[in-house]
């Protein structure tokens, strides 16, 4: 049976979030569903547009 962990951290998820990831340029996106903390989700959503950073990948809630 797989962990279920943050996709960024080892605390266990609160939510599995639709979101757009992308590393230079915003229009070459990937979509994919990932688990976050509430950590997590609440950094995500408060970026915004312009996308939270981990790790040189940027993400943004949603599916634009």
């Amino acid at each position: 049976m797989p962990l279920r962990r943050c996709k960024f951290c080892p605390q266990p998820p609160l939510e599995e979030v639709a979101v757009s990831m992308w590393t230079d340029d915003p229009s070459d996106v990937r979509r994919d569903t990932i688990k976050l903390c509430r950590k997590h989700l609440v950094r995500l959503r408060k970026a915004g547009d312009t996308g939270h950073e981990h790790r040189g990948v940027r993400y943004r809630p949603g599916f634009w």
